[in-house]
């Protein structure tokens, strides 16, 4: 799938936020789990003029974005959505690859993922590792984890 990246912008906010909880919603989970997950899918104009956040677009169609934070030499995949009408039609896999050149010219390192547990299987198949669990509970599952994976980006040789 052929896209257009840039930059994200302050006023993007209500709409990446919107974005995120369409994304997240369209794995089936709960309501009230939606409801719990709310400010974690909150995206604030002054997060997007701090961090890295880069937005998907395919002519004037808002199709993803993602966000990464510098963590300890390295990265956190702060929020990486596509939206439902783009799942499945490759715009993760241009939008991964588009994360990795970015790393590559920002400063090379380990990106750390804590997926869902929906999106494991797209980020291994993309190159990434599971290095662990997070504890992640949720109301009427306590022992809920999120698999944490880990892909190195190295620079352009």
């Amino acid at each position: 799938m052929k896209l257009e990246f840039r930059k994200g912008r302050r006023e993007d906010a209500a709409a990446l936020t919107e974005l995120a909880r369409a994304s997240k919603a369209s794995w089936g989970y709960p309501a009230a789990w939606q409801d719990a997950w709310a400010a974690s899918l909150q995206v604030a104009p002054d997060y997007i003029g701090r961090e890295l956040v880069r937005v998907a677009m395919q002519g004037h169609d808002l199709v993803g974005f993602y966000a990464l934070v510098r963590r300890d030499g390295g990265w956190m995949l702060d929020h990486f959505w596509v939206h439902p009408a783009f799942q499945g039609r490759g715009a993760g896999r241009a939008m991964f690859e588009h994360l990795t050149g970015c790393v590559r010219t920002k400063g090379p390192g380990v990106v750390l993922i804590e997926a869902d547990p929906n999106a494991a299987g797209f980020y291994a198949h993309m190159g990434a590792r599971e290095v662990g669990h997070v504890p992640a509970p949720v109301e009427g599952d306590p022992s809920r984890r999120l698999p944490v994976l880990e892909v190195r980006v190295e620079s352009w040789p």
